[in-house]
């Protein structure tokens, strides 16, 4: 069903390094040690994050020598899902907190 491929996105990019890495990515392809650092994450973590957002099929990574670069597969939608949901922060006045264990 549709609902259920909406709620498989919805849940890949629901964790906030995640959303930083689309944002981060929106600005060109990066270098996984370069995201490192610029995310202040560690590396084995975002290795995992990273991984998350390639099997929804939001980005892709290229091999260059022992480097690892990723980019968004489609920046446009991207952006407009983020803006939308910067949008929805706005709308709920954050009362997203509020929503406990029921995420």
């Amino acid at each position: 069903m549709k609902q259920d491929e909406m709620a498989l996105l919805a849940r890949a990019i629901g964790h906030p390094l995640r959303i930083r890495v689309l944002e981060a990515l929106r600005g060109g392809p990066a270098l996984v040690q370069d995201m490192v650092r610029r995310l202040r994450a560690e590396p084995t973590v975002l290795s995992k994050h990273l991984a998350v957002l390639r099997d929804a099929g939001l980005i892709e990574c290229e091999a260059e020598w022992r480097c690892r670069r990723y980019r968004l597969l489609n920046p446009e939608w991207i952006g407009d899902l983020l803006a939308a949901l910067d949008r929805g922060v706005h709308a709920t006045k954050g009362k997203a907190t509020e929503i406990g264990g029921y995420a």
